[in-house]
């Protein structure tokens, strides 16, 4: 079992679907992600129950509409894993500070596309 599985409260079925939605929806939209990670109550495996919190980072050079690839996320995202409480930080590095950087900071990655 890999330190990821053994620190997040997310099935693999789950990690695996997450990472299937982000990468339709970023196909649909022409965005390309950088970066999926985990923040929140999921990030705790003493904790029950919960949202799942996702920072999906987007490569700024391949610039999208942040609005519908939000969208198409979430309908990925159900496709995916079911229905599921999910809240969505979708950033693409143009914003200084803010939710963003406190979600980078406390994100656990899941996968890394740099």
């Amino acid at each position: 079992m890999d330190s990821v599985a053994t620190t997040l409260r997310l099935s693999p079925a789950e990690r695996d679907g997450i990472r299937r939605a982000v990468a339709r929806a970023c196909e649909e939209t022409g965005a390309a992600w950088r970066r999926i990670a985990v923040f929140g109550s999921r990030t705790d495996p003493v904790r029950r129950g919960g949202d799942i919190d996702l920072l999906i980072e987007i490569d700024p050079r391949h610039p999208a509409d942040l609005h519908r690839l939000t969208q198409r996320l979430r309908i990925a995202l159900e496709d995916e894993i079911g229905a599921q409480h999910v809240d969505l930080v979708v950033d693409d590095g143009r914003r200084a500070g803010g939710f963003p950087a406190v979600a980078r900071l406390q994100g656990v990655e899941l996968w890394s596309n740099n």
